[in-house]
């Protein structure tokens, strides 16, 4: 890697981590491998979550890049994570709020039923959590202009963008091969995960979406 690979790839990082830490692919994840279908409809959720973030991610570097070559415009890419960061962290301080004492979190309503899904169901399910959830595309985003505006070769933005991908399903993928080795170790982990996402996926979503904000915020303006 060169010094601008790994600059690019620096800026990304966080952003990886938070498409890693977002806490409903966690809980899905977490529901599926318990699931009587666990294993498969595991595989599949997670397949589809790397097609699907891989997609995402593609188009918006694909489309930075051709805004960067017809604009030659060096500040537009700062300029464009300025405002999804200060986007992301609007959002971020509107959701961290704590939760009154006794009161249930509010859940999707697929997460009840789950535990039916079939590996194909499965797979839609980690797919439309990759490409329709507005905090991940949030960072999505940010990332792809990162990648997309800073005039890496298409090689290296898809090292890049590889490795950025492959860290953003580290919390999907982990899982689902600790699973695969150790199931029966793996159940009581799995249900002590549930629970506590499930009870504080608010107030995790929330903080990260501040610090990840602040941290698009912070690189940005340091580009321009």
């Amino acid at each position: 890697m060169n010094s601008l690979t790994l600059e690019v790839f620096g800026s990304s990082l966080p952003l990886a981590v938070g498409i890693a830490l977002s806490p409903f692919p966690i809980i899905a994840i977490v529901l599926l491998l318990m699931s009587p279908r666990g294993a498969a409809s595991g595989a599949t959720f997670l397949v589809a979550r790397l097609i699907g973030l891989s997609l995402v991610l593609g188009v918006v570097v694909v489309a930075s890049d051709a805004i960067y070559a017809l604009t030659s415009n060096i500040g537009l890419p700062a300029i464009i994570k300025l405002v999804i960061g200060l986007g992301v962290l609007v959002l971020g301080v509107t959701k961290w709020r704590p939760r009154a004492e006794g009161e249930e979190p509010a859940l999707p309503k697929w997460m009840s039923a789950i535990d039916k899904f079939t590996p194909g169901q499965s797979f839609g399910l980690g797919f439309v959590l990759s490409v329709a959830n507005p905090k991940e595309l949030a960072f999505l985003l940010a990332a792809g202009v990162s990648i997309g505006g800073s005039g890496l070769g298409p090689r290296h933005e898809l090292l890049v963008g590889g490795v950025f991908v492959l860290i953003g399903c580290l919390s999907v993928l982990v899982p689902v091969i600790a699973t695969l080795v150790a199931p029966t170790r793996m159940r009581p982990v799995l249900d002590a995960m549930n629970v506590w996402l499930v009870k504080n996926n608010s107030t995790v979503m929330g903080v990260l979406l501040v610090v990840i904000g602040a941290v698009v915020v912070g690189g940005a303006i340091g580009e321009l």
